[in-house]
């Protein structure tokens, strides 16, 4: 088994240092990030060459699943207890009376620090805290740090970012690093074993693709021999099953399934493959929809792939849909993909309730800044992701604005005879 360890060098040495003593049967990869922010690219070579990775914290993590589209586990090395004792283990070391520290932290929850200082009967003057935030960068925390300094709201920083604390120390400025604490990093290294083995089984189920090919008019199909286009069909998905390693059955109505597991439905030269032999037989004024299923046994796949279908055939583009897991994956291939929970938890009904929004489009918003990183978008952007027109995305946008859940923050001038369009920030 093989895991990268990425980030922040300390980190990554730290981490690779706790684990390699602990896991003999693991190789461990070292990739190292100087500053959130930087291009990921060196890290698509990733791609099925480890079975997980390991990142130094939450910012990384967070990088990672935003620039890069790696179907693999991943977790974080969080800075929970353990890791905040530690460092104010090491500012006690320095200064004999804490009462007049006003320490500034970041990343670390503001509720779990304060507690580990009520526990311990540590006194301070003063704890400001900036907590993770997906559209906060590396260099906003760094400039938060430094206008709390030059405001005398703290005289201490405790970081968890290799880039602020080398900044820092750098400008003799008291500076302690936040890093995990062993126990936690092993925590999470179990975690990710136990996430590495679901994936694996999961990559052993039952897939399924169905294709329906739609003829739009009865004059379409005088342009073509059906005897002879069901004979190139055929031969050309025997191929296709083969390069699977499953079978197709003809289910009628112009509709074919492919049978074989997840794992291979997967790999992105079979997709390139099936694309490529339907554009040698099918007529440009057909339309197409796929969908693709994952469950445990033939009946719950086909039923799952049935139900993308169904989200494809309505979309009417010709695009793949995944239905696994109660989620729906869409389009696939494409980059305005998301992934959504069809299930509506209990508390995304009373959350979209307060919002002023239908718990589906709150699921599809949510999934929206989860795939883009961000919580700024223009209602052409909303649309397209959204998959509806630009008018009805003001409509579902209006109560969020009115319940105060929405900011417009500024207006994007998108030609000289053009509306100017609203961008809006989601403040959930």
């Amino acid at each position: 088994m093989k895991i990268a360890i990425v980030g922040y060098p300390d980190s990554v040495e730290k981490i690779l240092r706790t684990l390699s003593s602990q896991y003999s049967g693991v190789t461990f990869l070292s990739y190292e990030i100087n500053q959130l922010g930087e291009p990921l690219d060196h890290l698509n070579e990733l791609r099925g060459k480890v079975d997980g990775i390991y990142s130094t914290g939450i910012g990384v993590y967070s990088e990672i699943v935003n620039q890069l589209e790696l179907d693999i586990p991943i977790v974080y090395s969080n800075r929970e207890v353990g890791g905040i004792l530690k460092a104010l283990w090491k500012v006690r070391d320095d200064y004999s009376d804490l009462s007049m520290l006003k320490i500034g932290a970041d990343i670390v929850k503001e509720k779990t620090l304060n507690q580990v200082l009520e526990e311990f009967g540590i006194k301070l003057e003063s704890v400001t805290v900036q907590e993770y935030l997906e559209n906060k960068k590396e260099s906003d925390f760094l400039d938060e740090h430094i206008k709390n300094l030059a405001q005398n709201k703290v005289n201490c920083i405790l970081t968890s970012f290799g880039y602020v604390y080398d900044y820092f120390k750098g400008k003799n400025i008291p500076v302690y690093r936040l890093q995990a604490s062993r126990n936690e990093i092993i925590n999470q290294m179990d975690n990710l074993l136990k996430d590495i083995q679901i994936h694996e089984n999961n990559k052993n189920r039952i897939g399924i693709k169905i294709i329906k090919i739609v003829k739009r008019t009865k004059k379409d199909e005088n342009f073509y021999d059906k005897g002879m286009f069901k004979v190139k069909l055929n031969q050309l998905f025997l191929k296709y099953s083969k390069i699977i390693h499953g079978s197709y059955q003809e289910l009628g109505d112009d509709e074919y399934a492919f049978f074989t597991t997840q794992r291979i439905l997967e790999k992105n030269d079979n997709h390139d493959f099936f694309y490529k032999i339907l554009n040698q037989v099918v007529i440009p004024s057909d339309k197409l929809a796929i969908g693709i299923g994952y469950a445990e046994n033939i009946q719950e796949a086909s039923k799952n792939a049935r139900k993308a279908l169904e989200i494809s055939l309505i979309n009417g583009k010709g695009e793949a849909y995944l239905f696994s897991d109660n989620k729906i994956r869409g389009p696939l291939y494409k980059k305005n993909r998301l992934d959504y929970m069809t299930k509506v938890s209990d508390n995304l009904k009373k959350e979209a309730k307060e919002i002023g929004v239908s718990p589906k489009y709150l699921s599809k918003i949510k999934a929206i800044q989860e795939s883009l990183g961000k919580r700024e978008f223009t209602s052409k952007e909303l649309s397209e992701m959204l998959e509806i027109s630009e008018r009805s995305v003001n409509r579902v946008i209006k109560p969020i604005l009115d319940n105060g859940f929405a900011t417009t923050i500024e207006y994007e001038v998108c030609s000289k005879v053009g509306r100017p369009r609203r961008v809006i920030r989601f403040n959930f």
